[in-house]
């Protein structure tokens, strides 16, 4: 081989050593400028303290009265889960009662001097208004005066059916719309009184009651039984017309507003 030929061949090979060396570092920066692998992250399990497993097994076997004074207890962990007990006992209770933990919570809440176990009882109330609290009854109809003369002359006032919502519960008992209304249950409609006496003998029903709607179409009397169901709560929406969330205080404030006497009917 020539001398130039052997130069020519050291050059390209020196030529290639420094494309190597080149690619090598450019590799090397590329996986610098890569974040490093993390590893995967353990479970953190959080295990309750021997005092709060203490306190929540001196709990279990509480009466409601009981689990209410360890509201004030000096110890917080009793404090904490006395409360907690009773946030559990609170969604267990059946929805077809009472709810006892509710009643109890609204006495302390109201009587009860130590304002530890006030602001406790408080926080029940609050899960309770949010999450638990039927609201007012709901039978799906609205009405309009309708007055008229019987044969000898009399007034005679009945209710007009204005409007019936689909699926409610008297759209699923038969009622129909343009029904007249002569009654409900004991009462029978006699003067100008008859949307008063109509809407306050609902208001005091609760969701699940039955009325006996005395009816009225084409001239023929007809009585319906309707099982009441729970109003829909009208939804709070913003300037956009997008809906708004009640919070659990502004639920809470609704709730003592009714049960306190400051509101006569529960929210709409």
């Amino acid at each position: 081989m020539s001398r130039p030929a052997i130069v020519s061949a050291v050059v390209l090979v020196r030529l290639a050593g420094l494309g190597w060396l080149a690619a090598g570092l450019s590799q090397a920066a590329e996986v610098r400028r890569q974040p490093a692998a993390q590893p995967p992250q353990a479970a953190v399990a959080v295990a309750k303290s021997p005092q709060q497993e203490e306190a929540a097994a001196l709990c279990e076997d509480k009466s409601l009265a009981e689990l209410i004074a360890l509201l004030g207890d000096e110890r917080f962990h009793f404090r904490q889960a006395a409360e907690d007990k009773l946030h559990q006992l609170l969604h267990a209770a059946p929805s077809d009662q009472p709810n006892e933990v509710a009643v109890i919570c609204f006495d302390t809440y109201q009587n009860q001097p130590d304002p530890e176990i006030r602001l406790r009882a408080r926080a029940v109330l609050a899960d309770f208004a949010s999450t638990l609290w039927s609201p007012e009854c709901f039978l799906g109809v609205a009405t309009a005066p309708d007055p008229s003369f019987d044969e000898d002359g009399k007034l005679k006032t009945r209710l007009k059916i204005t409007k019936l919502m689909a699926r409610s519960p008297a759209d699923l008992a038969g009622v129909r719309a343009e029904d007249s209304l002569r009654g409900i249950d004991a009462i029978e409609f006699a003067d100008a009184n008859a949307t008063k006496q109509f809407t306050a003998h609902l208001a005091e029903k609760k969701p699940g009651d039955k009325v006996t709607l005395h009816l009225e179409h084409e001239g023929k009397a007809n009585d319906v039984i309707v099982t009441l169901g729970c109003k829909p709560r009208a939804k709070k929406r913003d300037e956009n017309g997008n809906s708004i969330a009640l919070t659990p205080a502004q639920c809470l404030r609704e709730y003592l507003a009714f049960k306190e006497g400051r509101s006569p009917n529960r929210p709409q």
